[in-house]
């Protein structure tokens, strides 16, 4: 245990709400939940009609207006199909962000109230912000390189066009990214500030998306590592008791027997002298009050998981679907890519790619460990010396085994649980329809 308690365990992704304009959380030691201030809810209402309803409804258009290549449709319908979606994420964070509110407040404040280990709960911040950098990582490399390969594209236009005669056709000028654009951008006028506009539309609305699933599966992780923490908690509640009482006894080095106490470990010897000098109602007492704040632990876990699992239940459904389509389509743009020997675009293809595949498993594979944490707890009662404290405590004990014992689950509006299952059915799914795809392109 350290003394430096972790505060501000989302602080990154706060700060990155803000700018987005996707409402202006506060930490849960602020005791504030206005996310919308004065101000601020103008600057959020025009942030999200210029770069979400303006710049995503202009990305759905392209795909269905005009005559366009297998790879551009392909590339295209993946960045509407993950952002159109997001959508109803987006409609989560406006609306339900006091219960989510509510939900990091216990993680970081409520849960001081029972045992705490503040070196897990540190590491358990470092990870998040591992997976939130890596996320981030493959994010700005897709966009990143598509602009490379737009401007390479580009230059080579320029390069044709300086050899064509006036009566000569020009080739049309494309954009990095495929989105419809509703004014003439052929000549550098007007061109470099829809370049320009393309791009910031593309990271503004990529670090949306990464920002929530991002934040989505930190809480997941640290809902997982608050289990751990208890499990902790229950398998040390004896010896811990018996250790605080120890402090208070001061105890008679006449009645100790030479050499007794150097055969016992420091745990059998607190117990020893505990028994030795503390009335048994004494030891009862301190035995209750530790195991019922576990009991209470417990409690505050399960209802703080259950309330995330109503709350976000809508939006791993929307993961599942936008995952599933989005890998798709992208594995079948790889593929492209990858046979035409398209370095840069292969590039962005496979970034885009692992991109997906992380999007889908950080949230997969941390429901996967929470359920397996809140499994663990039985195994915890098991070792944590039930056998000498009295009967009539056990109960409580028996409680928690019961209800560990009943899967905690994240679950995708009802349809299916967020785990290590669900992720492999979603690949194996995804393959599939590709794979269908692939053939009817042959």
């Amino acid at each position: 245990m350290t003394e430096t308690r972790p505060k501000h365990y989302f602080g990154f992704h706060y700060r990155i709400l803000r700018f987005l304009g996707l409402g202006w959380w506060h930490h849960p030691e602020e005791g504030n939940t206005s996310n919308f201030p004065g101000w601020y809810l103008y600057y959020s209402i025009a942030t999200q009609l210029v770069w979400v309803a303006g710049f995503v409804g202009l990305e759905t258009i392209d795909p269905f207006v005009g005559e366009k290549e297998m790879d551009r449709f392909m590339f295209s319908l993946s960045f509407v199909i993950t952002h159109n979606l997001t959508l109803i994420k987006l409609y989560i964070f406006f609306f339900k962000n006091a219960d989510i509110q509510e939900i990091v407040h216990t993680l970081e404040i409520g849960i001081y109230d029972y045992y705490q280990n503040d070196d897990k709960n540190q590491k358990t911040v470092r990870v998040s912000k591992i997976i939130t950098a890596a996320f981030i990582f493959f994010g700005w490399v897709t966009i990143g390189n598509g602009n490379v390969y737009g401007t390479i594209q580009d230059l080579k236009w320029k390069s044709l066009v300086a050899t064509l005669n006036d009566s000569d056709v020009r080739p049309v000028r494309t954009l990095p990214q495929p989105i419809y654009i509703p004014w003439d951008y052929q000549k550098d006028a007007s061109y470099i500030p829809t370049f320009v506009l393309e791009t910031v539309g593309l990271l503004w609305t990529g670090h949306i998306v990464m920002t929530i699933d991002t934040f989505i599966a930190s809480v997941i992780l640290h809902m997982g590592s608050q289990f751990e923490i208890l499990h902790e908690a229950i398998t040390t509640a004896y010896d811990r008791t018996m250790a605080s009482l120890r402090e208070g006894v001061n105890a008679d080095p006449n009645n100790i027997r030479e050499g007794e106490s150097s055969k016992l470990s420091e745990d059998e010897n607190n117990e020893r002298i505990v028994k030795s000098f503390v009335p048994k109602e004494d030891i009862d007492a301190a035995l209750k009050n530790t195991f019922r704040n576990c009991f209470r632990q417990h409690q505050v876990l399960i209802n703080c998981v259950e309330k995330f699992s109503r709350t976000y239940s809508y939006g791993f459904m929307t993961q599942l679907l936008s995952s599933m389509a989005a890998i798709c389509v992208v594995m079948v743009q790889v593929s492209q890519d990858a046979s035409s020997f398209k370095s840069v675009r292969l590039i962005t293809s496979v970034a885009f790619f692992v991109a997906m595949i992380l999007q889908l498993g950080m949230q997969c594979l941390t429901g996967n460990e929470l359920t397996l944490q809140a499994e663990r707890i039985s195994d915890a009662i098991m070792q944590s010396k039930w056998e000498r404290i009295p009967p009539s405590q056990r109960r409580l004990l028996l409680i928690m085994m019961m209800r560990a014992q009943r899967p905690l689950r994240l679950t995708a509006a009802g349809f299916t649980h967020m785990d290590n299952a669900c992720f492999l059915a979603i690949m194996k799914a995804a393959y599939s329809y590709y794979a269908v795809l692939s053939q009817k392109q042959q």
